[in-house]
C-alpha cells in the first residue's frame, strides 16, 4: 500500500513538472556521471553500515559478524522506512534485524539505531543550517532563526550527555520481564535507555569517528544531485544544488506525509533547481536524482529484505542454531 502511494505521488509530481516545462523527453546525455552517482550511492550505504558496526562492535557476541552484515540490515530497514505509510516504521524493524541477525538484545539494538539516527540528523541538520544561512540564493534564514535552531541542536546533545551520565548502561542486555502492559512498557523504556547509554559510554573517540563517517556519508549523498544533473547535460556550480538537497532532506521530506517523501521531494527539487538548469534538462535531472537517491535504495533494500528472511531465514540471534 505504501509503495503504491509513493509511486502514485511520484507520478503526479512528474506530471506537474512536465506540464511546466513542456513535452521534453527524459534522457541521459552523459553516462559517466550516472555511473559515478551509482557508485557514490553504494559507497554511502557502506558508510552507514560501518557506523552501525562501530557502534555495535563491543557488544557483539557473534564474532563472525562483519560490516557488510550491517550494510544489509541498513538497506533492508531503509526499504521498510521508504515504503511504509507509518513514519519511523524502519526503527523497530531494524532493532528486530539486529537481534535476529547479529544477536544484539533489544536495548542494545535500539541504542545503536537511535544513536545512528541522532548522528545522522545532527550532521545534516547542522550542515543545512550553515548552508541555508550563508547561501541565501535559494531561501532566507534570519540570524535569530539560525541561532535558535543551533541552540536547539546543542540542547539536544546536552540532554543526551545528561541522560548518559545518569544512566548506568548496565542493563542494556537484560530481557523484558513479564507483567502487565505498563510494566512491560516501562521495562522496554528502561532497557532502551540503558542500551543507549551503553553505546554512548564507549567514549568520545568512538562517537567522534561516527560523526566523521556521517559527514563522509552526507558528502557522498549530496554529491548525487550535481552528478544527476550532469548526466542530464548540465554544467554549473555544485553549491546551489547541494544546498537545495539539504533543504529537501531537512525540511521537506520530514514534513511530507507520503512514504519516502514521494511527490514532495521531486517537486521541491524541481522548484529549487529550475533557475539553475534549462527547462529541457529539468525533468531528466529530477528523474535521475530521484532514481539514485530513492529508487535505487528501494531495489537494493527489497533484495536484502528477501535475502535476510528467505535465503538466510534464521540468523545469529538468540535461539537460532548458529548462536551456539
Amino acid at each position: 500500500m505504501g509503495l503504491a502511494v509513493g509511486l502514485l505521488s511520484t507520478l503526479v509530481a512528474l506530471w506537474i513538472i512536465t506540464s511546466k516545462v513542456g513535452d521534453s523527453v527524459p534522457r541521459v546525455v552523459d553516462y559517466w556521471p550516472l555511473f559515478a552517482g551509482v557508485g557514490v550511492a553504494i559507497a554511502g550505504w557502506i558508510v552507514q553500515g560501518m557506523v552501525m558496526y562501530i557502534l555495535a562492535r563491543p557488544q557483539l557476541t557473534v564474532k563472525s559478524v562483519h560490516p557488510m552484515d550491517m550494510v544489509r540490515i541498513y538497506l533492508a530497514a531503509a526499504f521498510i522506512g521508504n515504503v511504509s505509510p507509518i513514519r519511523g516504521a524502519e526503527i523497530p524493524y531494524e532493532v528486530y534485524l539486529l537481534r535476529r541477525r547479529v544477536g544484539l538484545p533489544v536495548g542494545l539494538g535500539g541504542g545503536v539505531v537511535f544513536t545512528r539516527g541522532m548522528l545522522n540528523s545532527s550532521v545534516i541538520g547542522a550542515a543545512s543550517l550553515v548552508g541555508v544561512f550563508f547561501f541565501s540564493g535559494l531561501t532566507h534564514l534570519s540570524p535569530q532563526e539560525f541561532v535558535a535552531a543551533l541552540a536547539l541542536l546543542v540542547g539536544v546533545w546536552a540532554f543526551v550527555a545528561w541522560l548518559v551520565r545518569r544512566t548506568s548502561g548496565e542493563g542494556g542486555a537484560r530481557r523484558i520481564g513479564r507483567g502487565g502492559v505498563f510494566s512491560r512498557l516501562f521495562g522496554l523504556y528502561r532497557e532502551l535507555r540503558e542500551g543507549f547509554a551503553l553505546v554512548w559510554k564507549q567514549g568520545p573517540r568512538v562517537i567522534a569517528l561516527c560523526v566523521l563517517l556521517m559527514a563522509v556519508y552526507w558528502a557522498l549523498r549530496l554529491a548525487i544531485g550535481p552528478l544527476a544533473l550532469m548526466a542530464a547535460g548540465w554544467e554549473g556550480n555544485w553549491l546551489p544544488v547541494i544546498v537545495a538537497q539539504m533543504i529537501i532532506t531537512s525540511f521537506v521530506i520530514p514534513l511530507t506525509p507520503t512514504p519516502g517523501g514521494s511527490g514532495g521531494a521531486e517537486l521541491s527539487f524541481a522548484a529549487l533547481i529550475s533557475p539553475l538548469v534549462q527547462p529541457a534538462m529539468l525533468l531528466s535531472g529530477v528523474l535521475i536524482w530521484r532514481g539514485l537517491t530513492y529508487f535505487l535504495l528501494l531495489l537494493a533494500g527489497a533484495f536484502f529484505v528477501g535475502w535476510l528472511h528467505l535465503h538466510h531465514g534464521r540468523g545469529a540471534g538468540p535461539g537460532s542454531p548458529s548462536s551456539g
